[in-house]
């Protein structure tokens, strides 16, 4: 009888492991929003995303540090920017980012910077908002036409 239970408990064991595993490995990857038609002046320029509704907040940025409050932005280029999407997962104790790959309609911000690291020291140099943008396992592309408001130094 020892045995058999010996042998469950480890059994038991093996399965948290493979699912902590695969639980890990379908979180870190994620969706991206793709942003086009941007005027060509903000070619080379750099854009950082904040989503938000009332059960999610997503920050788009090619990485970002909580603990530091600093980032890497995606560079616009051709008209044209994809940003990695990150959810703010936050137990009431702690807060840390993982890869967004859910299906939520979410208010959109993007703002525009001269440079690649995030570090809120740099004006912002424009922004554009968007209403409702609905996001399909962690992806969305709209235009930068079908904005709701747009904003430039």
């Amino acid at each position: 009888m020892k045995n058999k239970k010996l042998w469950l408990g480890i059994l038991f064991s093996l399965m948290l492991i493979f699912a902590k595993t695969g639980i890990a490995y379908a979180q870190s990857t994620g969706g991206t929003f793709t942003l086009s038609d941007i005027p060509a002046r903000f070619n080379g320029k750099f854009a950082l995303l904040f989503g938000y509704n009332q059960r999610v907040d997503l920050i788009g940025a090619q990485s970002y540090n909580m603990d530091r409050d600093i980032g890497s932005l995606p560079r616009i280029t051709n008209g044209s920017v994809s940003i990695p999407m990150w959810i703010l997962i936050d137990d009431g104790l702690t807060e840390d980012l993982m890869r967004y790959n859910g299906n939520h309609t979410v208010e959109i911000e993007i703002v525009f910077f001269n440079s690649a690291t995030l570090d809120w020291t740099e004006d912002e140099i424009a922004y554009v908002y968007f209403e409702s943008i609905t996001f399909s396992n962690g992806s969305a592309a709209v235009s930068f036409h079908d904005n709701d408001d747009f904003d430039a130094e």
